[in-house]
């Protein structure tokens, strides 16, 4: 994305990289790239880039949530107000530290990363508007949509295995939150050699709930920016939005529970007004 012809590898250093989202963010990005920026007109862009075998380490800073991301290709920092400073990161990272590993390998790889973000303090996220399927129809909801609901859950092998040949495009993922962020993460087994080696893909998609919120409210303003409004317009387009998402949630959970369905009625989500406002 807007990828410059001529993209630095970051100066040699001590890992980890430590990466803020707000302003502090492009502060970060100036010290560790050399300061390119890629400035549009809706949005500049930070970047990171590294290549085998010299691999990045990356830490999201959040706080107790704080995330250490190995094996990192790039990471793409956005800005899309620049008073807010970075909004959203988005990260491609390897599986494991080699490209090509045993399905063992692979599988120990997923391992690791899932008790890591569960040390981390991180949450099944559903948008307020998503029905609230309960955990007990995981397996069932990961192969019909994809997602895993309970990320506190990890496959055994044999599921593992089971979960990668059977999924669609050969991957699936986890929405997810913590102190004010929201992270999609997606395993992608991308190919398998002739001799049963594996090649996975791993893609961190993160954003501020504060941008993702008032980004989801612009419409129900009739395309007013949430940015410029007073406060108490912006409270108003909250509370709309709020109940047009809880009215979406509850048909959409009277669908699910026809299919069979499970709902989780005592889920809760972030209390996200606080960064919204």
């Amino acid at each position: 994305l807007f990828r410059s012809a001529c993209a630095q590898q970051p100066q040699a250093h001590a890992q980890p990289y430590i990466l803020h989202f707000g302003p502090q963010g492009f502060q970060d990005f100036a010290k560790y790239n050399l300061g390119r920026v890629d400035n549009h007109p809706v949005a500049s862009f930070r970047e990171l880039d590294f290549s085998p075998p010299n691999l990045g380490q990356i830490q999201i800073e959040n706080g107790a949530s704080s995330l250490v991301i190995d094996h990192v290709f790039s990471v793409l920092g956005t800005s899309f107000h620049q008073e807010d400073g970075i909004e959203s990161m988005m990260i491609n990272a390897g599986l494991n530290k080699e490209e090509f590993v045993t399905p063992n390998q692979a599988y120990q790889g997923y391992v690791n990363l899932m008790q890591r973000v569960n040390k981390a303090g991180w949450k099944l996220y559903i948008a307020g508007y998503n029905p609230r399927i309960s955990k007990l129809d995981n397996f069932r909801y990961l192969k019909e949509w994809g997602y895993v609901l309970d990320p506190s859950y990890i496959f055994s092998y044999e599921e593992w295995k089971k979960v990668i040949s059977t999924s669609v495009g050969n991957s699936f993922g986890y929405r997810l939150y913590a102190n004010g962020l929201i992270l999609n993460i997606s395993i992608e087994q991308t190919q398998v050699t002739v001799d049963g080696k594996e090649q996975y893909l791993v893609r961190y998609s993160f954003d501020t709930i504060r941008y993702d919120y008032r980004n989801s409210m612009s419409d129900i303003a009739n395309n007013v920016d949430p940015y410029t409004m007073s406060a108490e317009e912006l409270r108003q387009a909250f509370e709309k939005e709020k109940k047009r998402s809880k009215e979406s949630r509850a048909m959409d959970e009277q669908e699910a529970k026809a299919q069979g369905y499970r709902i989780d009625e005592h889920y809760v989500g972030p209390d996200v007004w606080q960064y919204v406002k």
